[in-house]
This record gives structure tokens, sequence and C-alpha cells, in this order.
């Protein structure tokens, strides 16, 4: 007994750690776990039913596999220049429905779309050519700052390789499909409302004008130098869209991403020997998140089997009673807005998660609670201190992080609003 409250000791100091950021977080989690699962008694390996071996192994879950796939998908889409064809038309399409507003709005879903695949949105990316250019349509600097930024919500909380997500998935058993359209949900209408407060305003300056097909082209050669492909549009989208709608009808995600990325290849008359190449090298990404999947996929079990969810569950078992649902997304919007980070954020969000599923809680409600709350929370009091509102402002001229910040918070706040409305519709209906 003294071995098990040693080890959930050690387990909280580990947690703690990781919160406050200032150790290392994939040693700290390792070696944490590992000393806290020796002080429960459980061994490195033997015949034992729970030994530390096997939670390592469990630590490669097959949400990993898809991973996989889709980077393969979207390393073919980058070298083919099909993806640059596709955030052409969206910011085509953002100047022809609202100007400035339009532009910036457009600049930050289509950095968002790439993250989505990487698991790192740098909403800088499209911002460099996006924020000058809405600007001069009257769209204030602060305001473009803030609405790029919106690109993160986009790309952690419905793509497909952030490591807290996909721990988030494998523990809950749900995978891929529903739980990224709710998170996209989310994502459009933080966007949403940023475009119609930055419309409202320069409206109220006087501002109508939309970017000449000339200047759109002239922003997009800046964009797109020598990467985007001589192909028309339908070609260009015809491999993502077959991606959607075919993965959507519950297909295995790693052989519809497979066939997806050789049909571009064929597409872009690609030799198939290179294409492999690149889309071996589009594979390369998943490294950060593969590791840091296994990392708190066994810091999680090594949780579990000490004894400290349990230990949760018990102190929470009124509210537990009532809405475990409702409960994980109250905690994850606390734990982003604390930590700041949706990776640091895991350390609580994945135990938590174990506890409300054991107390009966619906998976894909509360995976989207997990996910929504933590990924809106990081970055509303600074906007985000990794990947964040900082790596934007020096691509928007004039631009102060402070007011950009104090602009994005109404926004996050109907996030909230919306993604709260989600869980509860996923929970009660």
């Amino acid at each position: 007994m003294t071995g098990v409250i040693l080890a959930q000791i050690v387990v909280v100091v580990t947690l703690i750690l990781m919160i406050i950021g200032k150790t290392p977080m994939y040693i700290t989690a390792v070696v944490g776990s590992t000393i806290a699962a020796l002080l429960a008694g459980i061994p490195l390996y033997g015949a034992d039913p729970v030994t530390i071996k096997g939670l390592l192994i469990g630590g490669l879950n097959p949400v990993l596999i898809d991973m996989g796939g889709i980077l393969l998908f979207i390393g073919i889409m980058q070298s083919t220049g099909f993806l640059h064809v596709i955030i052409g038309d969206i910011i085509k399409a953002g100047n022809y429905i609202g100007g400035g507003p339009g532009i910036i709005t457009a600049a930050a879903a289509v950095a968002g779309g790439i993250g989505m695949m990487v698991g790192f949105t740098q909403a800088a990316i499209t911002g460099v050519v996006a924020g000058p250019a809405a600007i001069k349509l009257g769209v204030d600097r602060n305001e473009a700052a803030g609405a790029l930024q919106h690109a993160n919500i986009l790309g952690c909380g419905a793509g497909f390789s952030h490591p807290t997500v996909v721990g988030i998935l494998a523990i809950s058993g749900i995978g891929y499909g529903m739980v990224n359209v709710w998170g996209f949900v989310v994502a459009a209408a933080v966007m949403s409302i940023a475009w119609y407060r930055m419309r409202t305003h320069v409206r109220k300056e006087g501002f109508v004008k939309k970017m000449s097909a000339e200047e759109i082209k002239q922003l997009l050669d800046k964009f797109n130098k020598d990467k985007k492909a001589n192909v028309s549009s339908w070609i260009a989208f015809t491999p993502f869209i077959i991606l959607i709608v075919a993965a959507s009808s519950g297909a295995p995600i790693f052989i519809v991403c497979f066939f997806c990325a050789l049909l571009t290849s064929l597409l872009a008359r690609r030799d198939l020997q290179k294409s492999q190449g690149e889309m071996i090298e589009g594979v390369r990404m998943i490294a950060v998140p593969f590791i840091a999947t296994i990392v708190f996929l066994f810091m999680s079990g090594v949780i579990k089997n000490t004894g400290f969810v349990d230990t949760i569950a018990k102190f929470f078992e009124p509210l537990l009673a009532y809405s475990p649902e409702l409960l994980m997304f109250l905690i994850s919007i606390i734990t982003g807005i604390i930590t700041q980070s949706l990776a640091a954020s895991s350390a609580i969000l994945l135990p938590f998660l174990s506890v409300v599923l054991t107390a009966g809680a619906d998976p894909m409600a509360s995976s989207v609670a997990a996910i929504a709350g933590a990924n809106i929370g990081q970055y509303y009091l600074t906007g985000g201190p990794v990947s964040g509102l900082n790596t934007v402002i020096p691509v928007v001229p004039g631009s102060d992080l402070v007011k950009a910040n104090l602009f994005q918070r109404p926004n996050y706040l109907f996030g909230f609003v919306v993604a709260g409305c989600i869980v509860a519709a996923l929970t009660f209906l």
C-alpha cells in the first residue's frame, strides 16, 4: 500500500512538472512514469498481466497507422504543387467573398488546413502575404494578426497529427472521422466571428474594395514561387475530395490515403520511383507525434495502473454522476488556459479522459470536450507561447501582440459556447 501511495505522489509530481514546462516534457513523462510503475510493483517485464514492457507496447496504438497514411498523402500533395493550387483557389474565393477580411480568413483556413495534416500550424506561412494585402484593403492591423492566428484552432482541433489529439483518440477508441468534423465546426465558428467583426470594422471605416485579378495574381506569385503545379483546379482538388469521401465511408484511412497519393502522382505525371521518395519524405514528419503519442499513452497506462485514476474519480464523483462529458469540457478549458499548450495539457487530459470514460461518458462527446476546451483555451490569455500569436506579429506590419490578443478573446469565447453546445448535444440527444 505504501508503494502505491508513493507511486501516486510521483505521478502528481510528474504531471506538475509537465504542466509547468520547466523540464523536458517527454523525458519527464517517461522517467516519472517508469519510477511510479516500479513503486507500484509493476515489473519491467515478465509473465505478469501488467508490465512496463506491455504498457510501452500499448503505446503503439493503431491510430498511428492512419497518421502515417495521411502524411504519405500530404507529402506528395506538397511536392507536386497540388496543395498550392488549392491554397490559391481558397485565397481567391476569400477575396471574392469578403475583400480584406475574406483574404485574412482564407489565409487562416489554408494555414490551418496544412496544420491539420502535419500537426504543426504556422499561420505566418500565409500571413506573410495575406497580412499586408488585407491591411491595404482597410483591415485593422491587430485584427488581421489575431484572425490569422485562428489557423491554429483548425490545425490542432480538427487535425490528424497533434500528439495530444492522437492520444485522446487512442484512449477513447473512436478513431478519425466525426471528431475531426466537430473540430472543424468549432474552428469555423471562431474564424467566422472574427471575419464578421473585421468586416463590420472595415465597412464602418468606409472600405469596401476587393483586390483585382491582377493584384491577386501578384499576391499568389509571391507565395507560390516555384511550388505551384501547372494543372487545373479540378485536377488538384480531385484526390483530396476522393480522400474525404472514402474516409467518411469508413474505409481504412491508411489505404485510402495511399491510393489517393498514388492518384496524385499519376495526375501530376510523376515518375513513380520519385513519387515514392516524396511520399516517404512526408512520413518523416511523423517522428515527433509518433514518439510523443507512445510516451503519452505509456504515461496514461501507468497512471491507470497505479490507482491514480480511481483516486481522481472519487474526488469528482458528484459531478461525474451528473455529466462526465461537461465536466471533461470544463477541466479541458481550465487546463488549456493554465498551461497555454495543448501538448502540456495532455498530462491532465489523458488521465481525466480515462476517468470520465470509466464513469460511462460518451466517447465522442468526451473526446470533443477534451480537444476543444484545451485547444481554444491555450490561446486565450496571450495568443499562445509556442507557434502562437507571437509568430504572426512579425509578418503583419505594425501589429501589437497585446491588442491582437484582445481582439481574439471574444472570438474564443464564442468558440467555447459553440463547442459546449456540441458536447451537450452529443451527450443528451
